[in-house]
C-alpha cells in the first residue's frame, strides 16, 4: 500500500463510529441486574418485581440493539455501500423507538386495567429491587449519556435505560404510599402516567430518525444561509443543487454546483468554497461542481433549491 493510501486509511479510521464501550458495559450491568430481579420476583412471588424484570429486560434488548448497529457502522465502505454503513445506527434508532412506543403501549393497557381492580403489593421485596435497580441504572446512564447527546441510535438505548430508572423510582414511590397510606391506586395511576411519557420519547427518536432516512436537511444547518455564503465568495455567480443531510448523528454532507466567471481560479474558488463549509459549518464530507455555465439538468428542477427560491408556487 503506498504511503499516500495509508495516509488517507487513517484520515477515514479516524471519523469511524466507536464501538460504544459505555453501551457494552450497560448491556452487562443491566443484564446481571435483570436475572437478579426476576430471582427475587420468583423468590416472593411478586407481580410487581417480575414486572420490573421484564422492563428491565427490554432496556438490555435496546443497549444490545443500539450495540449491533453501532458494530455495523463501523463497517467501511464498498461498492455496493459507497458510503459505508453510518445509516445501520439510524435503523438501530427506528428498532428502539418503535420498540419503547410498544412498551409504553402495554405499560398504559396494563395500568388501565389494574384501575378497576387494584391489588395489595408486597413492599419489602419491591424496595430491595428497585433499590439495587437505581444503582445499576443510574451507573448505566452515566456511561452512555454524553453520546446519546450526539448520537441517535445511543438515544434510543439510553431511553429504555431511562424507563427501567424511572420505573425503580415508580416502584419505590409506590411502596412507601401503599406502606404508610393504603392507597392501591397510587400503583396504576403512576404507570399511566409515566406510559405517556415513554410515548413523548419514542416519537422523538422515530420522527429524528425518519428525518435522516428521508435525507433531510439537519436541524443545525441553515440552506439558505449556506448557499448565500457560497454566493458571497469573489467569483462565484451562482449556486445551485445544493443539498445537505446527515448521514447519520453528526455527520453532515453538502453538495452543490457553483457557476464561475471564466476568468477566475476555479481551483482557488473551490479551495474557499470547500474550507467555509468545513469550518465554519463542520459538514463531515463535501462535493462541490465547478461550472463556467449552467448545465442541462431540465427535469431535476424539483430537487433544486435556487428554483425554487426563483420562481415560487
Amino acid at each position: 500500500m503506498s504511503a499516500q493510501k495509508v495516509r488517507t486509511a487513517i484520515a477515514h479510521a479516524g471519523h469511524m463510529p466507536t464501538s460504544g464501550r459505555g453501551l457494552v458495559i450497560s448491556a452487562w450491568l443491566t443484564g446481571i441486574y435483570f436475572v437478579i430481579e426476576l430471582a427475587i420476583g420468583l423468590w416472593t412471588g411478586s407481580i410487581a418485581v417480575r414486572s420490573d424484570a421484564f422492563h428491565t429486560f427490554s432496556a438490555v434488548g435496546g443497549v444490545l440493539v443500539a450495540l449491533g448497529a453501532a458494530r455495523l457502522a463501523r463497517r467501511p465502505a464498498s461498492p455496493d455501500f459507497s458510503f459505508g454503513w453510518f445509516r445501520s445506527e439510524i435503523l438501530g434508532a427506528l428498532v428502539n423507538g418503535g420498540f419503547l412506543l410498544g412498551m409504553a403501549l402495554v405499560v398504559i393497557y396494563m395500568a388501565s386495567m389494574r384501575l378497576g381492580a387494584p391489588i395489595d403489593l408486597p413492599t419489602g421485596p419491591m424496595l430491595l429491587a428497585a433499590a439495587g435497580g437505581l444503582l445499576t441504572e443510574f451507573i448505566s446512564l452515566g456511561l452512555i449519556w454524553k453520546q446519546s447527546r450526539s448520537d441517535l441510535n445511543t438515544r434510543g438505548a439510553l431511553w429504555h435505560i431511562v424507563q427501567t430508572f424511572v420505573g425503580s423510582l415508580l416502584i419505590i414511590v409506590t411502596a412507601l404510599v401503599i406502606e404508610f397510606t393504603g392507597f392501591l391506586l397510587i400503583d396504576p395511576i403512576l404507570g399511566m402516567a409515566f406510559g405517556f411519557v415513554l410515548i413523548w420519547a419514542s416519537w422523538g427518536i422515530l420522527r429524528d430518525a425518519a428525518r435522516l432516512l428521508m435525507e433531510g436537511t439537519p436541524k443545525e444547518i441553515d440552506l439558505e444561509k449556506t448557499v448565500d455564503a457560497l454566493s458571497g465568495l469573489d467569483g462565484v455567480e451562482d449556486v445551485h443543487h445544493a443539498h445537505a443531510w446527515a448521514l447519520t448523528s453528526g455527520r453532515n454532507v453538502f453538495s452543490a454546483h457553483l457557476r464561475v466567471r471564466e476568468d477566475i481560479d476555479s481551483g482557488a474558488i473551490l479551495k474557499d468554497a470547500h474550507d467555509l463549509l468545513k469550518s465554519r459549518y463542520g459538514f463531515y464530507f463535501v462535493t462541490l461542481q465547478i461550472e463556467t455555465s449552467c448545465l442541462d439538468e431540465a427535469g431535476a428542477e424539483e430537487i433544486d433549491l435556487s428554483a425554487s427560491r426563483a420562481d415560487p408556487v
